[in-house]
């Protein structure tokens, strides 16, 4: 999202709304564990190798998960939370880089791991979720920044970035990606992407033993 911390802001969510929201990375975790369990073992589902760039698929997920990746890093170097509304770098394109980034790595990892159950998941319940904390979000950046926010909503589009400006080359600092903690992003990813490797390794050598 954006510049504030709205730890303390009041939710325009109601309740059971607001509580899912909350806790929206737990729940997400635990539906694609699942999923992806249910792919796995249910379904017998050989993931895409990370390392297999020649297959076209394993290609077009991993291209959407380092997009994804880098959109977040962008994002998080540039964002300053608590005291200003960023409008720099690729806040400048798309008001909400860091969702946008997101979709991008979980489409990504849905593909290498051949698992359309989990794709509609997250075309489905997941941008729901995720519709609503960016509304409430974006209620309470109106309220801190009135004189900014609807001239920057008007020419900014939610979620589907608009062409690039010079402002998009202004604001990334390594500082502020440290601070925004995004290295974990980065890690967890590279994990994701190591794992899928290796489960692809092991389904292949358990068919050709079978």
């Amino acid at each position: 999202m954006n510049s504030v911390d709205f730890s303390a802001s009041k939710s325009s969510l109601p309740w059971l709304s607001a509580w899912i929201v909350r806790k929206r990375i737990a729940i997400s975790l635990v539906a694609f564990s699942v999923l992806i369990a249910f792919n796995l073992l249910g379904r017998h589902t050989v993931p895409l190798s990370p390392t297999d760039l020649a297959n076209p698929w394993a290609a077009a997920g991993v291209a959407l998960v380092v997009c994804g990746v880098l959109i977040r890093s962008w994002a998080a170097g540039t964002l300053h939370k608590n005291g200003e509304l960023t409008q720099a770098g690729p806040y400048a394109m798309v008001r909400n880089p860091l969702y946008l980034g997101s979709f991008l790595m979980m489409f990504g990892f849905c593909i290498l791991m051949r698992d359309p159950l989990s794709a509609i998941f997250v075309a489905g319940p997941m941008l729901l979720l995720y519709r609503s904390k960016i509304i409430s979000e974006e209620a309470n950046l109106s309220l801190w920044f009135p004189d900014q926010w609807e001239s920057y909503a008007r020419t900014t589009p939610r979620i589907i970035p608009r062409l690039p400006s010079r402002r998009v080359m202004h604001g990334w600092s390594f500082r502020m990606w440290l601070n925004n903690r995004e290295y974990r992003a980065v890690v967890g990813t590279a994990i994701g992407l190591i794992a899928i490797h290796f489960l692809a390794a092991m389904a292949v050598s358990m068919s050709s033993h079978s």
